[in-house]
């Protein structure tokens, strides 16, 4: 036998209920570039192709900067993911905009009243702004600065002290 049977992985065991190290994040990549994190760290790849993840990668991302590159992707990912969204909502709506956007300006032509004027102006306003708005999502880049998905260590502040999280079980990076 070789020596190498004889070496063990090494896992760090802090509790029964975590058995994976915790500065190591587990994360699929599909043949599309398009990236998930992983139900469960501890999965190998023919567990991920059994639970529907054929053909999909398993990568690790290990230490802090690797965690914060796969987390600046998946933020930007799902970034493109909302905004596309919104632009398809927007454009099944865009019919019946336009027919309302119609209908106003043929009531504040006639003028019935001088309200009727008035929430006709407010109601074309406001479909101006939503048409401005939808530009502007089109032309907006994704910055990290301003993103609103991240892993969540990253979303609260936590406290440095040793006793800050006595009898709580151990989360985030121990390096």
């Amino acid at each position: 036998m070789s020596r190498l049977h004889h070496v063990r992985p090494v896992i760090s065991i802090r509790n029964s209920a975590q058995a994976t190290s915790d500065n190591v994040v587990v994360y699929c990549v599909s043949p599309k570039g398009e990236i998930e994190l992983a139900p469960d760290n501890r999965l190998t790849q023919t567990q991920l192709d059994k639970i529907g993840y054929k053909h999909w990668r398993r990568c690790e991302a290990t230490g802090a900067r690797e965690i914060e590159r796969v987390s600046l992707i998946l933020s930007r990912q799902l970034w493109e993911q909302k905004k596309k969204l919104k632009v398809q909502q927007h454009l099944r709506e865009k019919a019946a905009l336009d027919q309302l956007v119609a209908r106003c300006r043929i009531r504040r032509a006639q003028g019935y009243s001088k309200k009727d004027v008035e929430v006709n102006e407010l109601i074309l306003r406001r479909a101006q702004k939503n048409e401005d708005d939808l530009m502007r999502l089109i032309a907006s880049e994704f910055t990290p600065e301003i993103r609103t998905s991240a892993l969540e260590m990253e979303v609260h502040p936590s406290s440095t002290s040793p006793l800050a999280h006595v009898g709580q079980k151990p989360q985030g990076l121990n390096l």
